[in-house]
């Protein structure tokens, strides 16, 4: 597909639409191939077309695929074309670069091939490590529910103010909080729950970080998911909790969380704090069992992942290239991910180092 022309006269301060806030800041983005080249990237604060924007002029002369899938849910208002626009602009000044965009939802697919941008529909949490979040049959739950969540207003905490038995695991983003106004978020947040367990320990720099395998510890000790807020992107910790074997309490969503949920053992509650602790006690009720929630979880999983590794191998045949990609998908997954979060520019001189070698 020929990639969509800009309108002739387009203004040219738009050429600068694609262009880093700071190439030195970090992004998510992987080479999934150097040969062709192709460059899995998200979009992000800073970043207008995830790493595209520090890469493309490095390579503005080679050939070169970035697929971007958006961080947070382009189905809001402005949001799709914002995202065009910018590619427009980016696609003028680099005119040997195809951009495919992957969406979370068909809704997000659909919004960018209305405006003639190839884009398919893949869920991000399909490219997300299982390993690590297991069910763990040696440990008794002893919380009702769980929600891994920033200390955010959007993720809306206040809705399980109900749960008797609450436990919650966070972070601090440095570029939503400084300390302080993490530490009185916090504050504000026991305040408002007293009941609840805060899972990470405050620090000096925010709060302690939690590794994935005593995040799993904290899932395992809990026998429902929760995920509270109106919009964002897929929601990592969705996907999460169903490798872990919970069962999951959402509220209605943009953004795709809900796309591996199934409603043996998932409900949409409506966003009040009597809704959500009747639907977490139903699910308690339910009780199905985790090994159960976590193999169909998987499955569904899988085939997503092949559609990918299909698609992106597809590139290569058509380029004519010899990389056999299921591979290195597989060794990327289990390793350092299909979406690290690095230095963009550490990364752009990686990759030009690795397709001039």
């Amino acid at each position: 597909m020929s990639p969509p022309e800009a309108p002739a006269d387009a203004p040219a301060s738009e050429r600068a639409l694609w262009q880093p806030a700071d190439p030195n800041a970090g992004s998510w983005s992987q080479l999934i191939c150097a040969d062709p080249i192709i460059v899995h990237a998200m979009p992000s604060t800073g970043f207008p077309l995830g790493s595209a924007s520090v890469i493309g002029p490095r390579i503005r002369d080679r050939r070169a695929h970035f697929l971007l899938m958006p961080a947070w849910t382009i189905e809001a208002p402005g949001h799709a074309q914002a995202l065009t626009n910018i590619a427009r602009s980016y696609l003028r000044d680099h005119l040997n670069h195809h951009v495919i965009f992957l969406g979370n939802t068909e809704r997000e697919q659909q919004l960018m091939a209305d405006v003639g941008f190839e884009a398919i529909t893949l869920n991000q949490n399909c490219l997300l490590d299982d390993a690590p979040f297991q069910p763990l049959a040696d440990i008794e739950p002893i919380y009702d529910a769980v929600y891994n969540a920033r200390l955010s207003p959007d993720k809306r905490l206040q809705l399980a103010v109900d749960i008797e038995r609450l436990a919650l695991v966070y972070f601090n983003d440095p570029f939503e909080f400084t300390v302080s106004q993490f530490h009185n978020a916090h504050g504000r947040l026991r305040a408002m729950m007293p009941k609840a367990n805060f899972i990470n320990k405050l620090t000096p720099e925010g709060c302690e970080w939690l590794p994935a395998q005593r995040v799993n510890e904290v899932l395992a000790r809990s026998r429902v998911g929760l995920c509270l807020s109106a919009a964002e992107g897929a929601m990592r910790a969705s996907i999460e909790y169903l490798f872990a074997g919970l069962s999951v309490v959402s509220t209605p969503s943009l953004g795709g969380r809900d796309h591996y949920f199934d409603d043996e053992y998932c409900i949409i509650a409506e966003p009040n704090p009597r809704s959500v602790r009747e639907a977490v006690e139903a699910l308690i009720t339910r009780a199905v069992p985790r090994e159960y929630v976590r193999a169909r979880t998987v499955a569904r999983v899988e085939v997503d992942r092949a559609r990918y590794i299909a698609f992106v191998q597809g590139l290569i045949d058509h380029a004519r290239g010899a990389a056999q990609f299921a591979d290195r998908f597989r060794v990327l997954i289990h390793g350092q991910g299909i979406l690290p979060w690095r230095s963009m520019s550490e990364f752009a001189s990686a990759v030009v180092a690795e397709v001039e070698r």
